[in-house]
């Protein structure tokens, strides 16, 4: 089954064809369909860190090549999403300053459109949907607001029970999203004390690598 995905090396291999294993292996974890699969993959790395100190050695480096190569992918990111907010600040600047253009130089149709005919194109203004804009958000009436609030959820279940059952079905009923999610933080200090709290369990931390 691995064999077909990645062939293994002879036993005696440099240490660039070791570090072109890894990254063949590496690559292989991705294409890997099940669980099966993925640990005879991890298997075979782990028999390479058993051999000798330049094979660890290439894990580490390609560990660390992994690493860079994160980090580079963060960077392109970073510099691609500056790259797309100017060209959108480009592109509204100049469609803006077209639209003046065609409001003042193009004549209205029969339909009163206004556009500039090209040779293979056409430019043309349509009015956009009206919508609203507040201008005082504490002067706008609770009837035409919705309010987010984060409590805890004892707070809210209690809320609810001192308005009574009629009127917790209306509450209820006129609320779009109820989000719950537990603290953790609370959580995990009465657990470390000893008290026992349905629905959740402490995970002791395990081991993480750290490469040098």
């Amino acid at each position: 089954m691995l064999t077909e995905i990645v062939k293994s090396p002879a036993n005696a291999c440099t240490l660039y064809e070791l570090e072109d294993h890894l990254q063949a292996l590496a690559n292989s974890i991705a294409l890997a369909e099940d669980e099966p699969t993925r640990q005879i993959i991890l298997d075979e790395i782990g028999q390479a860190l058993r051999r000798t100190k330049e094979k660890r050695d290439a894990v580490v480096a390609f560990l660390k090549h992994c690493e860079h190569q994160r980090k580079f992918a963060d960077a392109e990111i970073e510099r691609i999403q500056k790259r797309k907010t100017f060209i959108a600040g480009v592109e509204e600047q100049l469609e803006s300053y077209v639209v003046q253009l065609i409001e003042q130089l193009a004549p209205a149709d029969r339909k009163g459109i206004q556009r500039l005919e090209g040779n293979v194109s056409s430019m043309r203004i349509q009015r956009n949907p009206d919508s609203v804009l507040i201008t005082d958000l504490n002067a706008v009436p609770p009837a035409y607001k919705h309010v987010t609030v984060t409590m805890p959820a004892y707070v809210w279940e209690a809320l609810l029970v001192r308005v009574g059952h009629e009127d917790r079905k209306v509450f209820e009923s006129r609320v779009d999203k109820v989000e719950s999610r537990p603290d953790k933080k609370a959580i995990a200090a009465e657990l470390k004390n000893g008290v026992a709290i349905a629905g959740a369990d402490l995970k002791f931390g395990g081991h993480r690598l750290v490469i040098g």
